[in-house]
């Protein structure tokens, strides 16, 4: 099944993500760690500022096979999910409505 899925973003990455799409990111130090991966919400009403921030961040929406998709571990909300592969800029909208 495909989804609507929505990635929240700083705005200072804006240029890069138009030029190189969304690539997975790893993080390897501190409490918290996992392998490449883009984290993102089904539910737009639900997406993690708490782990971006609430202030000049974009949201950017793309569709997702729900075969892809991994439980985020991290987060209580049912509606957060990573997945391992790349979205290529041409897959991607800025969603204006939800851009801070």
């Amino acid at each position: 099944m495909i989804l609507k899925a929505y990635h929240i973003a700083r705005r200072k990455n804006r240029e890069s993500i138009l030029k190189n799409g969304l690539i997975p990111v790893d993080k390897t130090s501190g409490r918290i760690q996992y392998g490449p991966r883009i984290f993102f919400s089904t539910d737009s009403g639900n997406l993690g500022f708490d782990y971006v921030d609430f202030e000049n961040v974009d949201c950017w929406e793309f569709e997702v096979d729900s075969n892809q998709m991994k439980k985020d571990p991290v987060s209580n909300c049912p509606y957060h999910f990573y997945i391992e592969t790349a979205i290529k800029p041409s897959r991607l909208k800025l969603n204006e409505l939800f851009s801070v």
